[in-house]
């Protein structure tokens, strides 16, 4: 019954942790096909590496808690 509860916990933290996650994550996916679509000296390809650039300063504490999240989950699990 425990783990039922750890895992609940656990799911709803990362489904929390990935709603804020995923716009950030589909703004560099769009980042990314900009690059990879236009010319190195075009605004647009200016714009498409900043707009990459804050999204990966956005992602990278997300990434951090997901992490965190699945090693306490694993920790509490595997420790019983």
């Amino acid at each position: 019954m425990k783990i039922q509860i750890q895992k609940h916990k656990m799911i709803e933290k990362l489904q929390r942790n990935l709603g804020e996650y995923q716009p950030q994550l589909e703004k560099a996916l769009t980042a990314i096909e900009t690059l990879k679509s236009t010319e190195v000296d075009s605004e647009a390809f200016g714009n498409a590496l900043a707009q990459l650039h804050v999204c990966a300063t956005i992602l990278e504490p997300y990434s951090q808690g997901l992490v965190e999240v699945i090693n306490h989950f694993t920790e509490d699990v595997y420790d019983d």
